[in-house]
């Protein structure tokens, strides 16, 4: 037995000779990982890069991958060390500069990496380098900054989400989304998700308008933020949830004495009051969050302002004046429905009045009235707040919204009680409101006894004043529209994209191409009279209550629409959008 181990021995000697001792290069073997964690880090990078700019992330994967392997093999099987890092650094490198050149052809220009733009923007994020025209992310002023808003009124709490929120490296672009929607005179932000980006809207004007998409991954970070901020769950992504949060935005304006000057012009630093209330829904594709602007350092409007005709306004003066009643203002959301109700508090003598207001939540901040904001999640409803407030001596109430049975029959009783109640309704037009409080449970005689008027109105466009056309229109749509075509000769519309733009050639910067600027109302007023009211009570039949209306001088929407098109104020096309 030990003369075969001999032999073995001199055979493994003979066969493989050895050194002296095993080792390897450190430089080599310490090249080698660098290299290879690199490469993993990198990879890592495309395979989430990928996701969120919705390109073939598997396809990429494998070109990333597959190579980066061979290059480890072929740097282990090299004998020489100078022979395989060179061959691993190819395999390793080229793939991810191949997808980075792919990806940056398809992405906008400010999510494009290993530009010239992109490396100052990191030597002035990282390296405090400063390059003409750029500027550090981080390092970016805007004039807002948020302010959280909590449920139960406990500051400490808000605080502490207000710096959770901060703390996000998403924070600044939650920031400058808000604040491009507040400069962009946009009423509603919209995040919608997609498989890849996340597609941003903002509501201006009554329309919606398209922003650039975003990244997925940033989408959902600035979501999160607002959730934080709105005090919801952000581990719930599929029930809906609604809260609210508030913002500063500071801004000069100009007046007569003020502390600084520039260039000549006096102005002073103002500093407006944003309240944004959310709302999540869970989708398909992830979760989707409104986002609704009200600015609650605006001046309330008078009702001249709001488009009014001078005999319009009489009426509507002449009802929210009477001792007791009901004065019922219907539309779809965002018709100014709020804004016009606002501007009949302001037509009350608010010191001799006790007034007081039940809202979801407060838009404008009044003085000399008792402001109550609704909190369903703490038990605060329309209807349970109605009923206390009636025992605080009310002479004027205004509720923010009619939604059921039991607010709108508490809403009917007081103003059969000797309470004028301002509310508003969601309703085609104003004799469809009638039809709208029977729906809801209320009794026929309950409203024709508690009901002095109702006014249906609709928000419409102007157009831009610097770029809209004159036209001569088609005497047969004047004719359907009951126009003299020999009377309007001439019209107004917005300027279309087909047709020249101008002499410059370059977008209206006023109205930023889209026509219009701006908006106006349209009103319907329906007084409701004794014998309105006495159909009411016996028998209520929309279409003959509507004809007796007409005949009482009832003006459709459309019809009062025609005048801001005869004045040049809109279009035809507009009011035929809006009033259909």
């Amino acid at each position: 037995m030990s003369a075969w181990l001999m032999d073995s021995m001199v055979f493994a000697q003979a066969s493989f000779p050895r050194g002296e001792g095993f080792h390897f290069s450190l430089f080599s073997m310490g090249f080698f990982l660098a290299a290879f964690f690199l490469w993993m880090r990198f990879s890592w990078w495309v395979d989430q890069d990928s996701r969120d700019f919705d390109l073939p992330t598997s396809f990429w994967n494998l070109v990333i991958c597959l190579p980066g392997l061979l290059g480890v093999v072929l740097f282990l099987i090299t004998p020489k060390a100078f022979l395989g890092l060179p061959l691993l650094l190819l395999c390793a490198f080229i793939p991810p500069f191949v997808y980075v050149n792919n990806r940056n052809l398809k992405v906008p220009d400010k999510d494009k990496v290993f530009t010239q733009e992109h490396f100052k923007v990191l030597a002035t994020k990282y390296l405090k380098m400063q390059f003409e025209g750029v500027k550090a992310e981080s390092d970016k002023h805007l004039p807002i900054r948020f302010i959280g808003k909590s449920s139960d009124g406990k500051k400490d709490d808000t605080q502490k989400r207000l710096a959770r929120a901060q703390e996000s490296e998403y924070y600044q672009a939650g920031l400058e989304m808000i604040y491009d929607a507040y400069t962009s005179r946009a009423t509603d932000v919209h995040l919608e998700p997609t498989k890849g980006e996340m597609m941003v809207r903002f509501r201006i004007d009554g329309i919606m308008n398209a922003m650039d998409p975003i990244p997925r991954k940033l989408g959902d970070a600035v979501i999160n933020i607002i959730k934080v901020l709105a005090d919801l769950d952000i581990t719930e992504k599929r029930k809906p949830q609604d809260g609210s949060f508030s913002a500063e935005v500071a801004s000069e304006e100009e007046m007569g004495d003020s502390d600084s000057e520039e260039n000549g012009t006096k102005k002073r630093r103002k500093v407006s009051v944003l309240d944004f209330r959310v709302a999540t829904a869970g989708s398909v594709t992830g979760e989707k969050m409104v986002i609704r602007i009200l600015d609650s350092s605006k001046a309330m409007a008078s009702l001249k302002k709001l488009g009014m005709r001078d005999k319009q306004k009489e009426i509507i003066l002449q009802i929210v004046n009477q001792p007791h009643g009901m004065f019922i203002v219907c539309g779809p959301t965002g018709a100014g429905k709020s804004t016009t109700l606002y501007a009949c508090l302001l037509e009350i003598d608010r010191f001799q009045k006790n007034v007081i207001t039940l809202e979801n939540p407060v838009e404008y901040r009044m003085d000399n009235c008792t402001q109550i904001e609704i909190n369903p999640k703490a038990g605060k409803t329309f209807a349970s707040e109605l009923r206390s407030i009636l025992r605080q001596d009310p002479d004027v109430i205004y509720v923010g919204e009619i939604r059921d049975k039991e607010t709108a029959e508490i809403s009917c009783q007081a103003a059969q009680t000797g309470h004028m109640v301002f509310t508003t309704l969601h309703a085609n037009d104003s004799v469809t409101a009638l039809g709208r409080l029977i729906d809801l449970g209320v009794a026929p005689f309950m409203i024709g006894n508690a009901v002095s008027g109702i006014l249906a109105q609709r928000l419409v466009r102007l157009l831009c004043p610097k770029c809209k056309i004159k036209y001569k229109p088609n005497p047969e749509v004047l004719k359907k529209m009951n126009l003299s075509p020999e009377k309007y000769e001439f019209l107004y519309k917005a300027r279309n994209e087909t047709e020249s733009p101008g002499k410059t050639g370059e977008m209206c910067t006023t109205c930023s191409g889209t026509g219009y600027r701006g908006r106006t109302g349209v009103f319907e007023i329906l007084v409701l009279t004794e014998g309105l009211k006495a159909m009411i009570r016996e028998s209520p039949n929309l279409p003959i209550i509507r004809q007796e209306a007409v005949k009482g001088g009832m003006k459709y929407l459309q019809e009062d629409g025609l005048r801001q098109v005869v004045t040049g104020n809109t279009s035809i096309q507009e009011i035929m959008r809006v009033c259909k």
